[in-house]
């Protein structure tokens, strides 16, 4: 039986969604029946689900599918008098579950493609389980109480709940600075905040999913890489209900992958191995997730043979096992093969992890097995942070990473470099405007600093105030400057401020670079006798990070929204010794800007650096952006980049 072309198409995506539960569940049978813990009427419930899908698939007119299921359906009909499947016979179920995912996924339907001429299907016998159907009646169909929403939609609903969180955080600006006796409008903005609060946390809902959606594929997977490495091993996944935002899970499940396949390759011993160490023949690893606060912890443990001795005495000199076994290249592997030896597994993880927000970390036992912890936050839309002040610019330090904050006297000096004692540890003390690139101030580090951890490392962040901790939603840096080293994205505060958000992972290793020793700026981080820059961008956000990057680099920052009021800018505030421009801004554009200076007798020899979202090469003569000093295209934008063309330019600060 098969139904009309409108049918099919609507048809379709449900049968899909059906067909890959069903085929998750053959290959959860299978591999119990493979390790010996499938029931006794294994056959009969994998028998059942081939038979529902190609009954379905005939439907719906996936021909190529339907054959697929009926070659599966009869290897079963053949195992179903004598007993289970054999080895023989799971190995080419498993195959033929691969070919019938693929068939379901990527075939052509009649209502797109004419299929090739085939006999018609036969008529699928009756199972346990209902085949859908068109409704034929006039009476409404009832909506089920799953609803598919397309992402787009989500996002944008979290959009407007995080500009109306902002616009709810005005309002308390406002009110507290109104006078007295608001009591009435003081509830009124309680009940707001919970009403948000209620609203926020739906939405979040929405965009969370559980982990147990990615993670279907795992257990054959693992079984697959045990199989051509020579062991024997079983998955157990626990937690998969654990909720993680979409824009979490849809990089996760490379990343889990490879710390499986690193579990297979380099933990679990041959069946032999295990047996002399008293160990059972087949190996376990485990999946297992669980929210900690606003982070979820995903664990990877083995029960295998752990790291060698000889990568343990390798630890003291990387600093940590994390570091040590993601560097780039490292593997432990005897020998380069499919599933392990280059080196580039856990290296993969970390930089997915850091990019997130998150942390990798890694605790081992000689003989007992190994244990990988990813910590991830819930979700990226929104974070709560402690807000910190330093050279007159707000930052937000993931809270999740602060250990606490402290009040400092004068530093101690170890190896010429400052520390602090803390409960008897030493901690390296780093200003933080220097490991962001700029200058540090000896009074800085005589005031306030945050102990940023980040996985086994702590480092204390010398700044000029603690402003205490926010939720903010976050939003990314513009097109141009997702990859800018150093910055999660950023929030604009309840006062209209903008605040950018660091990279706890970036600030820890680089304070071991930055670490000062010397000091020779006054706090406002720039020398009255510095260049001043001029930076134009219509984007708030843009002229917020140019003007953090360059403050810290020593310079003195104005900004303009556009051309024209740069112009405004240069003829009341000037001289200045350099301008960085976008192209594109309405009122005038850089284009317009730059030719205004160049036709300006008095300007006419300034600097101008054009930074655009324009994916292009530098322009041509007479195009838009022509007869600038320098050009930089803001999908390569480096912050280190940039400070050394403005340095060739105008010179050292």
């Amino acid at each position: 039986m098969s139904v009309g072309a409108h049918w099919q198409a609507e048809l379709l995506p449900v049968f899909r969604d059906e067909a890959a539960e069903r085929l998750d569940e053959i290959v959860a049978c299978l591999l119990a029946l493979e390790a010996g813990r499938a029931t006794d009427d294994v056959t009969d419930e994998l028998f059942r689900h081939a038979h529902s899908i190609k009954g379905s698939a005939g439907m719906v007119g996936l021909v190529v599918a339907r054959d697929v299921a009926a070659a599966l359906e009869n290897v079963l009909e053949g195992a179903r008098g004598g007993g289970p499947p054999t080895g023989e016979q799971v190995e080419e179920l498993l195959r033929l579950t691969d070919e019938l995912r693929r068939a379901i996924a990527t075939e052509p339907t009649p209502a797109t493609e004419p299929a090739p001429a085939t006999e018609p299907a036969a008529e699928p016998a009756p199972t346990s389980e209902p085949v859908m159907a068109p409704a034929a009646s006039s009476e409404p169909v009832r909506a089920s109480r799953s609803l598919k929403i397309p992402a787009e939609k989500i996002d944008r609903m979290l959009n407007a709940v995080g500009e109306t969180v902002l616009h709810h955080r005005r309002l308390e600006h406002m009110i507290g600075r109104a006078p007295g006796g608001e009591d009435e409008l003081e509830r009124e903005v309680d009940l707001g905040e919970r009403l948000l609060s209620e609203l926020q946390d739906a939405v979040l809902g929405m965009r969370s999913l559980p982990l147990r959606s990615i993670t279907a594929p795992y257990p054959r997977a693992v079984r697959d890489a045990a199989k051509a490495h020579g062991v024997e091993a079983d998955l157990v996944i626990t937690g998969g209900e654990t909720q993680l935002d979409r824009a979490v899970l849809e990089g996760l499940s490379d990343a889990i992958g490879h710390l499986l396949r690193n579990a297979v390759a380099h933990g679990i011993e041959t069946p032999e191995a295990r047996e002399r160490a008293g160990k059972p023949r087949r190996g376990r690893i485990e999946l297992s997730a669980v929210q900690r606060g606003g982070l979820v912890a995903i664990e990877v443990r083995d029960d295998g043979r752990g790291v060698s001795r000889a990568a343990l005495a390798e630890v003291p000199a990387e600093g940590s096992l994390v570091e040590l076994l993601a560097a780039p290249g490292y593997s432990t592997a005897a020998e380069v093969s499919g599933l392990a030896g280059r080196g580039v597994g856990l290296d993969a993880v970390k930089n997915h992890a850091e990019g997130m927000g998150g942390c990798l970390d890694i605790s081992t036992e000689l003989g007992r097995g190994t244990r990988v912890t990813l910590l991830l936050p819930v979700t990226l839309a929104l974070m709560r942070v402690l807000v910190v002040e330093r050279a007159g610019r707000r930052f937000g330090l993931p809270l999740s990473s602060v250990a606490e904050v402290l009040e400092l006297s004068r530093p101690m000096m170890l190896a010429g470099r400052p520390a602090i004692a803390l409960r008897g540890e030493r901690l390296w003390l780093a200003d933080l405007i220097s490991v962001l690139g700029g200058h540090p101030s000896e009074a800085a580090l005589s005031r306030r600093a945050a102990v940023v951890r980040w996985s086994s490392h702590q480092i204390a962040l010398a700044c000029d105030a603690i402003l205490g901790e926010q939720e903010v939603v976050v939003k990314p840096l513009g097109f141009g400057f997702e990859a800018t080293p150093g910055y999660l994205g950023a929030s604009v505060l309840g006062d209209g401020g903008i605040v950018l958000i660091l990279d706890s992972a970036f600030l820890v290793r680089g304070a071991d670079a930055h670490s000062p020793t010397s000091r020779t700026r006054p706090p406002g981080g720039a020398a009255p006798s510095s260049p001043r820059i001029l930076v134009v961008d219509d984007q708030r956000t843009a002229r917020e990070l140019h003007r953090t990057i360059l403050t810290a680099a020593g310079y003195r920052v104005e900004t303009a929204r556009d051309g024209r009021d740069a112009l405004e800018v240069l003829a009341r505030r000037g001289p200045f010794d350099l301008v960085v421009t976008d192209l594109q801004m309405p009122a005038m554009s850089g284009g317009d800007l730059l030719r205004t200076i160049r036709d300006d007798v008095e300007r006419s020899d300034l600097p101008v650096i054009v930074v655009t979202s324009n994916p292009g090469s530098e322009p041509a003569a007479g195009e838009s952006g022509s007869g600038a000093d320098a050009f930089i295209p803001k999908q390569e934008f480096d912050e280190r980049a940039l400070l050394a063309t403005i340095t060739d330019l105008i010179g050292e600060t």
